[in-house]
Order: structure tokens, then C-alpha cells, then sequence
């Protein structure tokens, strides 16, 4: 049976292009015919007069860096912008907003954020914009402003969408433990790799909870964090596991040193270096061979 595509909305084709997206995004994958597929399907719902395909492509050539949009169309692009801007189309404001965000222009970021919250404020969008602002807020050291706007976000969005947002949740409720240990769960549930510290520092350091600690800090050493090493090697001294405590000490100081990292472990942990050395005599640095000791087996990289 034929499909009679004249019968298709501009609206029709933005849905089959946001669900294309949204695989795309949750599968972590980029087949580039199917993004062409769905530049496709943004231009061809402008052509059908769709504001908010208009205001993507318009938006789209104003950040344009590659040459792929002339000047003139620059210039028409502005001048659709302006033209939806007078009448009240809400996405051009978010978009805007976006726009002038990224080249660090905040007023003007602000100033379209609070004009696209007057027209939407209980969306799926309007969660990215409570984000947004909360995190321009946050950078201001305005917390109180920044917790309203990141509970809105998280409010209004799955959370996939707001993993960030519970980030920054925690790090706000640092005074409040199991708050901040909630917030950081989440974030980490989506892979915010920056939450795997926090929850091994927390666990450590005020539930007490060692097992739990080491499972986060070596989730975050997996992946390449040094402060997560650390804390694994925090774990280590404080169940005076030295044999464990050596190993971690020998792969984070060659981890260290091979990223360029400036960051000394003996100056940044002193006592605990000394702690081990007592117990194991000092450390002999093998680059070719960091993760051994005679008799250590262990099944992955930090699982000692």
C-alpha cells in the first residue's frame, strides 16, 4: 500500500526526526546517513511552514562554522529569528538562549530563558531551560536560586535528561548527606562520571561504609579519574590493607605521571605513604610493571 506523503504535517516529520534523535542519543551510536536523514527531515518540514523546523534550520546557519551556510543565508536566517521573535514563537527564544549561552553572552542568555518561560514554563523544554539557568546561577554562587531551578528541571524530564541536574543537587545538599548521596546516585545511575567520587568520598568518610566506597571509586578509576585512584587508595589505608594501598599507590603515581597530571600523591597524602612504608618498607616505582606485587592477583585493573 502507498503512503500518500502529501497528507504529512510539518509536525509529522519534527516527531519521526526527534524519535530518530532520541535512539541516536540513547543508543550512543552516529550512522551518518541517518543524520543526514534527519537534517532531511528538519528542511522539509520548514518547507511545509513549520515554525519550529524554521527556527532550527535559522539557528543552525547562525552557528555555522564550516562554510556550509553563506553569508546571505546567514543573514535571512536572522532575519526569520527576528520575525518569530515578534511573534512570540516560543523555541526561538530557548534557542536563542542556547545560542547566546554558548558564546558566553549570559545578560542576553537570561534575558530569552525568562522570555521562553513566560510562554512555556511546564515542558520537557522547559526543564533543559531550568537547567540551564540553574547552572548559569550556580557558577554565580547563587545556590538557593540554583536548587529552585534544578529541582524544576528534574521535575519535568526523565532521568536521562537531568542527570546533571541531580549533580549539582548533591553538591548544593553537601550539608545534608543522605540528600547529597540521593542526588549523586542518580546522576551516577546515568554515567555522570564526576558523581562516582562524591559517593566514594561520602561513603567513606561520613557513612563509613567501605565496601560501598571502594565499588564507586573504582567505577571512577575505570574511567580514568584520579581522584577516584585516590580514594580507592584512602580505602586501602584505612582497612590497612597495605599490600592493596601498595598496588594502588604504584598504578595512580604512574597514572599521574604518564597523563601529566600536577598532582603529587606522597605531598598530598603524606601520612598515609608514611603509614604504608612502615608496614611495607618504600615503594620501589616500576613503570613497566605498576599494577604487581610477587603474589597479587586480581581479576581487573582496580579490582585488587
Amino acid at each position: 500500500m502507498e503512503v500518500d506523503t502529501k497528507k504529512f504535517k510539518g509536525i509529522d516529520l519534527l516527531l519521526f526526526q526527534n524519535v530518530m534523535k532520541e535512539i541516536r542519543l540513547q543508543t550512543h551510536s552516529a550512522n551518518k546517513y541517518l543524520i543526514q536523514l534527519e537534517g532531511a527531515l528538519v528542511e522539509q518540514a520548514a518547507l511545509l511552514g513549520n515554525r519550529d523546523a524554521i527556527t532550527m534550520l535559522s539557528f543552525k546557519a547562525l552557528d555555522d562554522a564550516t562554510g556550509e551556510y553563506t553569508e546571505d543565508d546567514k543573514e535571512h536566517a536572522a532575519i526569520f529569528i527576528n520575525k518569530l521573535s515578534k511573534l512570540k514563537h516560543p523555541l526561538v527564544f530557548k534557542m536563542g538562549g542556547d545560542y547566546h549561552y554558548r558564546k558566553h553572552n549570559l545578560a542576553k542568555a537570561l534575558e530569552l530563558y525568562k522570555k521562553f518561560l513566560k510562554l512555556d514554563n511546564n515542558s520537557f523544554m522547559s526543564s533543559d531551560v531550568y537547567r540551564t539557568l540553574g547552572m548559569i546561577l550556580f557558577q554565580q554562587q547563587k545556590l538557593m536560586q540554583t536548587k529552585v531551578l534544578m529541582e524544576k528541571s528534574i521535575n519535568l524530564a526523565p532521568i536521562n535528561k537531568v542527570s546533571q541536574a541531580h549533580f549539582v543537587l548533591g553538591l548544593i545538599n553537601e550539608i545534608d548527606p543522605l540528600n547529597a548521596r540521593y542526588h549523586f546516585e542518580m546522576a551516577a545511575s546515568e554515567g555522570f562520571l564526576e558523581s562516582f567520587v562524591n559517593l566514594g568520598f561520602l561513603e567513606l568518610n561520613y557513612f563509613s561504609n567501605l565496601y560501598k566506597a571502594k565499588e564507586w571509586f573504582k567505577l571512577g578509576a575505570e574511567l580514568g579519574d584520579y581522584n577516584c585512584m585516590i580514594g580507592l587508595f584512602d580505602c586501602y589505608i584505612k582497612e590497612e590493607n597495605w599490600k592493596n594501598a601498595r598496588i594502588t599507590y604504584t598504578k595512580t603515581k604512574k597514572f599521574l605521571k604518564d597523563s601529566k597530571v600536577a598532582v603529587n600523591l606522597d605531598d598530598i597524602r603524606v601520612q598515609s605513604v608514611e603509614l604504608m612504608n612502615t608496614s611495607l618498607g618504600p615503594a620501589v616505582f616500576n613503570e613497566q610493571y605498576p599494577n604487581k606485587l610477587p603474589g597479587s592477583k586480581h581479576k581487573s585493573k582496580w579490582d585488587l
